[in-house]
């Protein structure tokens, strides 16, 4: 029989993944799990003026922080921690053991998670855009 490969949609996967994956998670966990995934979005008004959002995903027990973003003129006012502080607390309630997100190595952003309680537990040589970036996490 011949094998070959070919593109597929997400759907097909989803449902692969499904069917085939559920016999491994005693393997794996011990016991039967359930996957969950939701997105948590918030953002910040200033007025009827949007000055910052965060976009992330609550995966089974972990967060992810894809993106957190204050306007420049709206930085070092508490806002980042503002965020931070929400995405926790929504996380908490999820029932979520773990928040981390990814960064640039070198960048401005390093210090405030740091601050944030966040501790670097990973680096990514020759990552996205070819740059070196890090992984920070917080056990919460």
């Amino acid at each position: 029989m011949e094998t070959n490969i070919k593109r597929t949609s997400k759907k097909l996967v989803d449902k692969f993944n499904k069917d085939t994956w559920s016999g491994l998670d005693i393997e794996h966990y011990g016991r039967h799990v359930k996957w969950v995934m939701k997105p948590i979005l918030f953002k910040v008004m200033e007025g009827s003026k949007i000055i910052a959002v965060v976009d992330a995903k609550f995966e089974s027990g972990v967060v992810y922080i894809n993106k957190i973003s204050v306007l420049r003129e709206s930085r070092r006012h508490g806002i980042g921690k503002m965020l931070i502080l929400k995405v926790e607390k929504e996380s908490k309630k999820m029932g979520a053991h773990k928040i981390f997100l990814i960064t640039g190595k070198e960048w401005d952003s390093c210090a405030f998670y740091k601050k944030t309680g966040f501790k670097k537990t990973a680096n990514l040589k020759n990552h996205f855009f070819g740059f070196d970036f890090v992984i920070y996490s917080k056990e919460i």
